[in-house]
């Protein structure tokens, strides 16, 4: 290098050193930030997952923000991991700030019947969830905070339902009504309540009917119990078969489609609509 290119180009080198030094001074007392967990709390839960939030507070008390590599989690069962992922990638920490993180975890239910035993069939299960806040530290590199949680939640399920009896309270040519026996078996540890009920009777892959009725009904917790639900039929446009049909008490093939309304008693699950798809063979 010739003496004019070096005497250009010191200048430039030590203005970089300079700013470098005064980088690395800015960012040698770094302090490493610390994390706490707020609280855990439930967004979501039906009788096919359920949905869980943990709150985290991440403290910085440096003078610039320090950006999240990410959120790693496991959840576990029983020792056994159930979900686990990374999440909050790309998140900032605020410069001399506590912020918020919020680390969102599903659970779905079907999972609990792949551990061995009869994990399924409690009324409530105990977990774990493991979790490290990745940070990107300056000089320090990525520094993580790790810590757990331990707690317990309930396994809703649905009642089982199958129809008893058709009972014919009254027929005439104009129209029929009938009363389905149906018996409700509520295998969860709560009192489990019923409403509003939306039906639609197909008798011989033909329907007779549809309706709705608001009648209530409670099912006590690890008990069974049969309600009677009203159905309105009309004869006048089924014509005089299905009056034969009534009045002679074969066996029929039926199939009773619908919803019905449970309430757990479990916040965030009080109005439950339960799909309802009842076949079988019975007479009136």
């Amino acid at each position: 290098m010739n003496t004019s290119l070096r005497t250009a180009f010191l200048p430039t080198l030590c203005l970089f050193f300079i700013a470098g030094c005064a980088q690395i001074d800015r960012y040698m007392d770094t302090a490493k930030p610390t994390a706490k967990l707020l609280g855990t709390r439930i967004t979501k839960i039906d009788f096919n997952q359920v949905n869980l939030v943990l709150d985290l507070a991440v403290t910085n008390k440096n003078s610039f923000s320090i950006p999240l590599a990410g959120l790693d989690y496991d959840f576990k069962i029983g020792g056994n991991s159930m979900v686990s992922g990374v999440t909050g990638q790309g998140l900032k920490i605020k410069k001399s700030s506590t912020s918020k993180v919020a680390l969102p975890v599903t659970l779905k239910f079907d999972d609990l019947k792949k551990i061995p035993g009869e994990l399924w069939k409690k009324d409530q299960f105990s977990y774990q969830l493991d979790t490290s806040i990745n940070i990107k530290l300056p000089i320090i590199g990525l520094y993580s905070i790790p810590f757990s949680k331990k707690g317990s939640l309930p396994i809703p399920k649905l009642p089982r339902i199958q129809i008893k009896s058709f009972n014919v309270s009254e027929l005439s040519l104009a129209a029929a009504k009938i009363i389905a026996e149906i018996e409700v078996d509520n295998p969860n540890n709560f009192n489990l309540g019923l409403s509003n009920f939306n039906y639609r009777l197909d008798i011989n892959q033909k329907t007779w009917g549809e309706g709705t009725s608001s009648k209530q009904g409670s099912i006590p917790k690890k008990g069974k119990a049969t309600i009677q639900i009203p159905l309105q039929l009309d004869l006048v446009n089924m014509g005089k078969t299905a009056y034969k049909i009534l009045s002679s008490g074969d066996n029929l093939d039926y199939q009773l489609l619908g919803s019905i309304t449970l309430d757990t008693g479990i916040d965030l699950l009080r109005q439950y609509k339960m799909p309802l798809n009842l076949k079988g063979t019975t007479s009136f």
